[in-house]
């Protein structure tokens, strides 16, 4: 059996959206034949939350990383980078899920650092506030 592999572009893309602010979120998708993982969609910076919430499947897992803006009580702008390992429960592909669960960490040392790791099991789940909730 092959190892699990992450590709190159996962860490290209996520130095752009880490270093150069040029995405504001990345879906990533694990391979058919589950051999690795690579980026599904890059988010261009001004794209919403609502886009993001669109992109994720609502019966299938996904790995993805947001960058989270945010204005705390204080007027303090505030940035994150948050790590999603969603899961829904709604997928009846159990062994794909098994897949992603396994496979988490492979991905996540790749696209370091992470200001919080969140672990999302149903779409409904997916909301901004819920995400800014964590850090006001």
């Amino acid at each position: 059996m092959s190892s699990f592999q992450v590709s190159e572009e996962v860490v290209q893309v996520f130095n752009k959206l880490k270093n150069q602010r040029a995405h504001r979120f990345i879906v990533f998708k694990v391979l058919d034949g589950a051999s690795g993982v690579d980026v599904e969609y890059a988010g261009a910076r001004d794209e919403t939350f609502e886009h993001f919430r669109n992109k994720m499947p609502a019966n299938e897992p996904r790995y993805a990383v947001y960058d989270l803006e945010f204005t705390k009580a204080d007027g303090v702008k505030s940035s994150k980078i948050l790590f999603i390992m969603y899961s829904p429960d709604s997928c009846t592909q159990g062994q794909l899920r098994f897949i992603y669960s396994t496979n988490k960490d492979a991905i996540k040392s790749k696209v370091q650092p992470v200001h919080k790791e969140l672990q999302i099991n149903d779409h409904a789940d997916l909301k901004e506030s819920d995400f800014i909730g964590f850090f006001i």
